[in-house]
């Protein structure tokens, strides 16, 4: 659920764009683009600056890093499209500019509107802990429940309030942002947790939003902890079972799902050591998540895992160094507060014994709560974890491979969507990215607002779920 947005538009639309300078007036500041814009057209640069606290008139501000990519087309839409990254702890405004010298938004008729949620990514302030061992899956090892509990005890003690960098508190900031704009109707495109955030404005602030998009969507009422285990396990054998259906795959990488349970139950007895290196099962579980999340990483699985069962550790190095790569202080900030308080860790205790995959995952998982408890992320409202009904015409895209945002999820919350519909891709991972397919229908809702779109292009968008098997 917490994957870093990529969406249908690519990795490579976020891209690097402009630090916020220290304004402090309220309100929108238009400013010059960096010299990595140089040569693009149509490109505006600015800091939108809202109250950390909304009412409380004590000079706080948040400054937000604002792109927003004018539309071409002669035949201009009103009603301007605002992009929510995912996380939370994401961003994208820092990689957007090389992203626009190779990808194109979705549509040229509308502004494309992108900024950095408040915590997170060049927003000011950023809640950064260094490179903590956190990753989608949990924190990673005992020591870095500390390091992340000083961070975010770091960040209260110099005064920030931290109960105020949460998705009720980002969707104000987009009723603020497309205010001063002068934005009289609008669309939304969320992917991963900018879904939640996206609900979030549905449920607060609906007034002239127009439609929604939600690539892999997470509701608020979605249990974010006691299924993660079950589902890290699930998805992962989905994998290795398509491998083993697939013939080429199978004949490279036989019995992966049999070998990967060997290898997990004896890290777990006992982690390897190599190089003057410790490997644990909790890092490997971690590490399952993160390959499944990408297209990438979910196609390249059973060469990955052979090579690691080889004794070659580099993939599992590259990833203990940076792991989500998210802004961990506001990654905390929002899900202490509507998500980990409405749960209980002990659910994490009821997963299979006998799935080293899950028991592994719940010893990542388990440790988000621990981190809660050393800050006040404040009290959410109940209606933060109730589900949304809403009549705004909305556009959902579920993916096959998808442990973070399974499809159920999605299937449950297009119930309560009066005007929603939800679209199932086979063989695509989390915001089924590079899907030409799934562009074209975002295309067709957005010009008519009406989720009934032709989707007859999902049959032959990804037949076959593909493998990378290396050199032969």
């Amino acid at each position: 659920m917490w994957r870093i947005l990529s969406v249908v538009l690519a990795a490579g639309l976020m891209l690097t764009g402009c630090q916020p300078k220290p304004e402090t007036a309220l309100g929108y500041h238009k400013q010059a683009c960096s010299a990595l814009y140089t040569g693009l057209k149509n490109i505006e640069c600015g800091t939108m600056v809202v109250e950390e606290t909304r009412g409380a008139k004590n000079g706080r501000t948040v400054a937000l890093p604002v792109v927003i990519v004018r539309a071409t087309d002669a035949n201009k839409k009103p009603d301007s499209v605002i992009m929510l990254h995912g996380g939370p702890g994401g961003g994208m405004v820092g990689r957007l500019a090389i992203g626009l010298r190779t990808r194109y938004r979705v549509t040229p008729d509308r502004d494309w509107i992108f900024f950095d949620q408040r915590g997170t990514g060049l927003s000011n302030p950023s809640f950064d802990c260094g490179n903590a061992p956190l990753s989608d899956a949990g924190i990673t090892s005992d020591a870095g429940v500390k390091v992340l509990s000083d961070c975010l005890a770091k960040y209260q003690a110099a005064g920030y309030d931290l109960t105020q960098y949460n998705s009720a508190a980002v969707a104000r900031d987009v009723r603020d942002l497309r205010a001063a704009l002068g934005i009289k109707t609008y669309n939304l495109y969320g992917g991963s947790y900018g879904t939640r955030v996206a609900m979030a404005v549905m449920q607060h602030d609906p007034e002239d939003l127009r439609a929604v998009v939600l690539s892999s969507t997470w509701p608020p009422e979605g249990n974010a902890t006691a299924p993660l285990p079950g589902l890290v396990s699930r998805e992962t054998r989905q994998v290795l079972r398509y491998c083993e259906a697939d013939t080429a795959c199978k004949a490279k990488f036989p019995g992966m799902e049999k070998r990967l349970d060997a290898m997990m139950t004896a890290w777990l007895a006992k982690p390897v050591t190599a190089n003057d290196h410790t490997y644990t099962a909790d890092l490997l579980a971690a590490f399952l998540l993160d390959e499944i999340y990408s297209a990438d990483g979910a196609h390249q699985l059973p060469l990955t895992l052979d090579t690691i069962m080889k004794g070659d550790y580099k993939a599992l190095d590259t990833f203990e160094k940076t792991q989500a790569g998210y802004t961990e202080g506001q990654f905390f900030t929002t899900l202490c507060n509507e998500e980990f308080a409405f749960e209980n860790p002990a659910d994490l205790d009821k997963i299979d014994p006998n799935d080293p995959i899950q028991v592994a995952t719940a010893h990542d998982t388990k440790r988000f709560f621990a981190v809660c408890k050393a800050f006040n992320p404040g009290k959410a409202d109940p209606v933060e974890n109730q589900p949304l009904t809403s009549d705004i015409p909305t556009l959902m895209l579920s993916a096959d491979i998808d442990a973070g945002c399974p499809a159920e999820l999605s299937d449950a919350a297009v119930k309560r969507l009066s005007q929603g519909r939800n679209y199932f891709f086979p063989n695509r991972t989390h915001t089924i990215a590079g899907s030409e397919c799934a562009k074209q229908m975002i295309r067709q809702f957005l010009e008519t607002a009406d989720p009934n779109v032709d989707a007859t292009c999902i049959k032959t968008d990804l037949p076959k779920f593909p493998f990378d098997l290396g050199k032969s």
